[in-house]
């Protein structure tokens, strides 16, 4: 993994691991900690998958001290919680609350369709997804307590993340009716939409 500035500045390597492929890094809310998968070198990182592949691991903002959180595919599609002790994860059987600490589910919701790239809102209220309601690869928003669901963007849309205010939602999406380059799948831009 890598982080460098906004403007493409200050690159620099923070997990130096030649023995594996990382994917799906996201900083706790305080900025001192980071999440991200780690797969074996052998395994490619699958662009629809990556979310459950391989083991969950947390480390020092810097890529320091990395505490591998179980074994290949526990902590699916894992996103902080709003304290940075608490993870929201994403399975087939449903949307777990993780506390950090002790290994434990503290709770669980339906995941009412959501199915990949599950972002829980700073201020903890709301969970946001991809999900097949309506048309496919819709973005959704969830209340993160009664589990409530409403449409935010639909069609070809995905890696929802949340502004800081809780409010808003960035992600991509693949306007329908482009000329078919890029493999012929078109292009992504990125969206902003109020949840």
């Amino acid at each position: 993994l890598f982080v460098m500035r906004p403007d493409g500045s200050g690159r620099r390597n923070i997990t130096n691991t030649p023995d594996y492929n990382e994917a799906a890094p996201r900083f706790s809310p305080d900025g001192r900690k980071l999440l991200y998968r780690r797969l074996d070198k052998s395994v490619q990182i699958d662009g629809n998958r990556y979310g459950m592949q391989g083991q969950f691991v947390i480390s020092n903002s810097d890529g320091s001290n990395p505490q591998v959180m179980g074994g290949n595919g526990d902590y699916p599609w894992a996103t902080w919680g709003p304290d940075g002790t608490h993870v929201a994860c994403l399975a087939p059987k449903g949307i777990t609350f993780v506390d950090l600490a002790t290994s434990k589910v503290v709770r669980t919701l339906d995941r009412k369709g959501i199915f990949q790239q599950l972002s829980w809102s700073p201020d903890g209220k709301w969970l946001a997804g991809v999900a097949n309601v309506g048309e496919v690869w819709t973005i959704v928003r969830m209340d993160a307590v009664t589990g409530e669901l409403n449409p935010v963007h639909d069609y070809q849309n995905c890696t929802p993340h949340w502004f800081s205010d809780s409010l808003r939602l960035l992600f991509s999406y693949r306007p329908a009716g482009q000329e078919k380059e890029n493999n012929g799948d078109g292009w992504s831009q990125l969206y902003t939409a109020n949840s």
